[in-house]
C-alpha cells in the first residue's frame, strides 16, 4: 500500500483529472465561454483548483459536482421532484470535476478571464461564485455551501422532531444559519414540526408550530419538501393508513427521508418498504448494549464505492470521526431487524452480537421506487436512510427532551460535533446528492480456490463514470503477489460521460489458504478499490482424509479399499508416486491414475493392509518423498490420508500335552484358544491322530468357537485292543465263576456256628479259587482277534484352529501300551 500511495501522490501532483475541451466535444458549436478556452503549450493547462466545504466552513464535502456553466444556471422547481439520474446540472456545464474524498476538485481547460463562473452542486445544495483564470496557470479556490439562502441554494427540509434524537441539532452544527428554522410558511427552508404522537410534543419554534400529523397527513404539504427528516420519537406511535401512503408517494416522487430509532414505525408495516429488510422489530438488545450512555463499535461498509469513501471521509485530519479505519461509535442502540433485502444497502454494522445476530445491521439506504413486476425498471430518484441508533442523546435523567421544549434549547451548540453528527452530516449530502463519483465493481470479489501454481478463470472489473463529464482514469494498480491485471483498458483513457472502461485480473495463488489483494483505479485523485480473496490449494485432493481397515489377520492381505485422487488444477498436473508408512505393512495399487490426470477429474488409488506383526498398525497415506516436488513446491501439500488397521492372531494349546494308555482304552486333552491382540474371528477346530494309530481316534466338545476370550474345547483320544475278550472260558467264564463264589461265601455265613469246622473249610477254599479265577480270568479258551487294533508305540494327537486362512496347532504325545 505504501506504492499506492506514493503514485496517488503523483497523481494529484501532475493534477490528471476532468476535462473537455472544445476539440473533444466534436460537432458542437464553440459558442460563450467555450471560445475563452486557450491551448497552452507542452503540459500547460489554465485550471482552476480547490476545496468544496460543508457550510460551517471546516468539514470538507466529497462527490460534489464543480463546473463551469456556459449558460444561466436555473433555478431549482419548487417542491419534490424526480429527476433523471446522471443527467447534467444546469447551465450547460462546459468543463467540471468531481470533489475527492478531502473535497479537492481539479478543473482543467478552464476559461480564461475575469468573473469566470463557477457552480458547486451536490442535489439541491448549491453554491455560486466567479473566479478569475490566467492563461495556462491554475487558479486556487474554496467554495462553501450556503449558511442561509442569500448565498445560495439549501434543501426544504421538513424534520417531525420527537422526544429523542434532535437531529436539527446537527443541521446547526453543520453551519446552517438559526435564522433559516422557521414554522412552515415563514420563509425558512427548515421547518420543523412537533412530533412525538401528540400535538405539542417534542420540539417546537413557538407556540404556532404545527403537528407531525399536519404533515404527514396531507399529501399537499408534503410535496413542498425535498427532504423529510423523521427522528425517533421516543415510542413505536401507529401511523395512520393516510400517512403511511403519503410518506410512499414522497419517497416515489422523488423524495429524501431521513429516519433512525422507533421510526421503523413507518417502514415495517407499510408495502412494499416492508420488503426491504428483514423487519424483526422489537427484539431484546442484552446489556451492555442496551446501556444508552455507552459508545459500541461498528464497521463501515466498504464493500461499495461510497461506503469507501465515508470510511477515508471520517478518519480526515478536519473530520476526526475515526481513528481506525471503517470503524466508528455509536450509541442508543435497538434490534429490529435481521440483515437487508438487496438491492438495499446495508452501510454500518455492530461489531458485537445481539442473540443470533453475529453483526447487527445499524444503517441501511434503498432507492426508491422500488421496482415491481409493473415497473422493474423505475427511474429511482428517491432515497430512504434509517439509523437504528440516536445521532443524538439528551443527557437528561430521563433520556427525552420533554414537550414542547423550544428550539434550540435542546442542543448543546457549545460542544463539538461527535462521531455519529459527522456521519449524520456525510449522510445528509450522500442522501441528497444525485451521484456522480466514479465506481468499480464489483467490490469484493472471491476468486475462489485454486491450486498452486495455476491460474484462475479472469474476473472483469467494471471502472464506470458516473458525473457528466469525462474523466481520465489516470493510474490503476494491485497489491498482492497472488493476483495480477491481464488486461487493462482503463489506465490514461478518457472515459465519457456515463460509460465505462474494463479491467481483468486472474489469481495465481503462491501459498496455500487465504490469499488477499486489492483492485485500484484512481481518476482526478478519486480513488476506489475492490478487495480481492482467493484461497490457495494443493494440486490434488485426496478423499477420504483417512481408511479403517480393523482387524486383519497377521500375513494375509486385507480386502482392498479406494481413495480417490481429485485434480484442483486448471489444467494438466503430473500424479506423484505414493508412498505408506510403516513400510511393508500397507501396499498401494495406483495404476489406474496414470501419470498425468486432467483438469478437474478423478482416479482411485486401491490400498490393502497386511500386518506383519500384531497389535495397531497406525500410518499415513501421502507423497512418496523420493518423488514429490523440490522444497519449496506446495503443490502436493496436504495430499495425505491417514490409515489404521490391527493386526491380530491367536494360539492354542494342550492340557496335558501327553499320556499313556494301554490298547482298548482311551484319554481326554483340554486345547484353549487364546486371542492377540482384539482376535474375536469365528474358528473351526479339528482333532487328528497321526498316521500308523490304526483303530484310534480323536473327537471334540466344540468344534466351533469365536474366542473373544480365552475358550477351551476338550479332545476325547480312543484306542482299540487287539482281542475283543481277553482268557479262557472253560467254567463259564467270569460270570459262572463269580456266582460260585458268591454261593460259597453265603453258606458259609449260614453255618457259621453249627457247621462243621471241615465243610466251613472247604467253602473256604471254593471261595477264594472262585475269586481268584474270576480276577486272574485265566481259563483254557484262545480270545477274539479285532479285524483294526492299536498297536503298542508313541503316537501324535494334533489339534488344528483355523479361521479359513490363519491356522495354528498344538499336539499331543500318546503312548499305548
Amino acid at each position: 500500500m505504501r506504492g499506492f500511495s506514493a503514485l496517488l501522490t503523483v497523481a494529484l501532483v501532475l493534477g490528471l483529472g476532468l476535462g473537455l475541451s472544445c476539440a473533444a466535444r466534436a460537432q458542437t458549436p464553440c459558442t460563450g465561454l467555450c471560445l475563452q478556452q486557450t491551448t497552452c503549450t507542452g503540459n500547460a493547462t489554465t485550471s482552476v483548483s480547490g476545496v468544496v466545504y460543508a457550510p460551517n466552513g471546516t468539514d470538507p464535502l466529497p462527490n460534489v459536482t464543480v463546473y463551469v456553466p456556459n449558460a444561466p444556471v436555473d433555478a431549482f422547481t419548487p417542491g419534490v421532484s424526480c429527476p433523471i439520474s446522471g443527467s447534467p446540472p444546469s447551465g450547460s456545464p462546459l468543463v467540471g470535476a468531481i470533489t475527492n474524498v478531502d473535497g479537492t476538485f481539479n478543473i482543467f481547460n478552464a476559461p480564461v478571464g475575469s468573473s469566470i463562473p463557477i457552480v458547486a452542486v451536490s442535489g439541491r445544495w448549491r453554491v455560486q461564485s466567479v473566479v478569475n483564470t490566467t492563461a495556462c496557470v491554475n487558479t486556487a479556490i474554496s467554495l462553501t455551501m450556503p449558511q442561509n439562502q442569500t448565498q445560495g441554494d439549501i434543501p426544504k427540509i421538513a424534520i417531525a422532531t420527537g422526544s429523542a434524537d434532535q437531529v436539527e441539532c446537527v443541521l446547526l452544527k453543520m453551519g446552517i444559519n438559526q435564522s433559516e428554522f422557521t414554522d412552515p410558511g415563514y420563509g425558512g427552508r427548515i421547518n420543523l414540526y412537533g412530533g412525538g404522537g401528540a400535538a405539542g410534543s417534542g420540539v417546537i419554534l413557538d407556540s404556532g408550530t404545527p403537528t407531525q400529523a399536519s404533515l404527514m397527513g396531507t399529501y399537499s404539504t408534503l410535496q413542498n419538501y425535498d427532504v423529510l427528516m423523521l427522528p425517533c420519537e421516543g415510542k413505536d406511535y401507529t401511523k395512520p393508513d393516510s400517512e403511511l401512503a403519503n410518506l410512499f408517494t414522497f419517497a416515489n416522487s422523488g423524495g429524501r427521508v431521513y429516519s433512525s430509532h422507533y421510526s421503523y414505525a413507518w417502514m415495517w408495516q407499510n408495502p412494499p418498504f416492508n420488503s426491504v429488510v428483514n423487519w424483526n422489530v422489537g427484539q431484546a438488545v442484552p446489556p451492555p448494549l442496551n446501556d444508552d450512555k455507552q459508545i459500541f463499535p461498528a464497521t463501515i461498509n466498504t464493500g461499495f464505492t461510497a461506503g469507501q469513501t465515508l470510511a477515508q471521509w471520517l478518519q480526515l485530519p478536519a473530520i476526526g470521526a475515526s481513528s481506525t479505519s471503517g470503524q466508528i461509535g455509536i450509541e442508543t442502540l435497538r434490534h429490529d431487524l435481521n440483515g437487508v433485502i438487496p438491492p438495499t444497502q446495508s452501510w454500518l454494522t455492530l461489531n458485537d452480537a445481539m442473540g443470533n445476530d453475529a453483526h447487527p445491521v445499524m444503517q441501511f439506504v434503498f432507492d426508491t421506487p422500488i421496482p415491481s413486476t409493473s415497473n422493474p425498471t423505475p427511474n429511482q430518484c428517491g432515497r430512504v436512510l434509517y439509523n437504528e441508533y440516536h445521532v443524538e442523546n439528551p443527557t437528561s435523567s430521563s433520556g427525552n427532551v420533554p414537550a414542547g421544549t423550544l428550539f434550540p434549547n435542546e442542543c448543546n451548540l457549545n460542544a463539538a460535533m461527535t462521531a455519529q453528527e459527522k456521519l449524520l452530516e456525510y449522510m445528509l449530502f450522500e442522501l441528497t446528492d444525485q451521484g456522480g463519483q466514479p465506481s468499480l465493481l464489483p467490490a469484493p470479489q472471491d476468486f475462489g480456490t485454486q491450486a498452486i501454481g495455476f491460474s484462475s478463470p479472469p474476473q472483469t472489473f467494471i471502472w464506470t463514470n458516473n458525473s457528466t463529464f469525462p474523466v481520465t482514469v489516470s493510474l490503476v494498480g494491485l497489491t498482492g503477489a497472488d493476483f495480477n491485471i491481464t488486461s487493462d483498458k482503463c489506465s490514461s483513457v478518457s472515459v465519457p460521460a456515463g460509460m465505462n472502461c474494463t479491467i481483468t485480473v486472474v489469481f495465481t495463488p503462491l501459498a496455500l489458504g487465504a490469499r488477499t489483494g486489492t483492485l485500484w483505479a484512481v481518476s482526478s485523485g478519486f480513488s476506489q478499490s475492490a478487495s480481492l480473496t482467493g484461497t490457495g490449494v494443493p494440486g490434488f485432493t485426496l478423499t477420504p482424509g483417512s481408511l479403517s481397515f480393523g482387524n486383519q489377520d497377521v500375513g494375509f492381505a486385507s480386502a482392498p479399499q479406494t481413495l480417490t485422487l481429485t485434480s484442483n488444477a486448471s489444467g494438466p498436473l503430473a500424479v506423484p508416486a505414493f508412498a505408506t508408512t510403516p513400510a511393508g505393512q500397507y501396499i498401494v495399487n495406483q495404476a489406474a491414475c496414470g501419470s498425468t490426470l486432467a483438469a478437474g477429474t478423478s482416479c482411485q488409488i486401491g490400498v490393502t493392509f497386511e500386518p506383519t506383526a500384531t497389535g495397531a498398525q497406525n500410518g499415513t497415506f501421502a507423497v512418496s518423498p523420493a518423488n514429490s516436488p523440490g522444497p519449496g513446491s506446495l503443490i502436493y501439500s496436504g495430499v495425505s490420508s491417514t490409515l489404521s488397521g490391527n493386526g491380530v492372531d491367536f494360539t492354542i494349546s494342550l492340557n496335558p500335552g501327553g499320556g499313556s494308555v494301554p490298547a482298548g482304552d482311551g484319554t481326554t486333552t483340554t486345547a484353549t484358544i487364546t486371542p492377540i491382540a482384539g482376535f474375536n474371528a469365528p474358528l473351526f477346530v479339528s482333532c487328528t491322530v497321526a498316521a500308523g494309530a490304526a483303530a484310534s481316534n480323536c473327537t471334540l466338545s466344540s468344534v466351533a468357537v469365536v474366542p473373544t476370550s480365552a475358550v477351551t474345547t476338550v479332545a476325547s483320544i480312543y484306542t482299540t485292543s487287539q482281542y475283543t475278550v481277553i482268557g479262557y472260558s472253560g467254567f463259564g467264564g467270569r460270570g459262572l465263576l463269580w456266582l460260585i463264589a458268591a454261593a460259597s461265601g453265603w453258606l458259609l455265613w449260614r453255618g457259621r456256628r453249627s457247621g462243621r469246622a471241615l465243610l466251613r473249610g472247604g467253602l473256604l477254599m471254593v471261595l477264594l479259587g472262585a475269586m481268584s479265577l474270576g480276577l486272574t480270568s485265566c481259563t483254557g479258551k484262545l480270545p477274539a482277534e479285532n479285524a483294526a487294533w492299536t498297536a503298542p508305540g508313541n503316537y501324535t494327537v494334533t489339534v488344528t484352529a483355523t479361521d479359513g486362512q490363519l491356522s495354528h496347532s498344538a499336539t499331543y504325545s500318546l503312548t499305548v501300551r
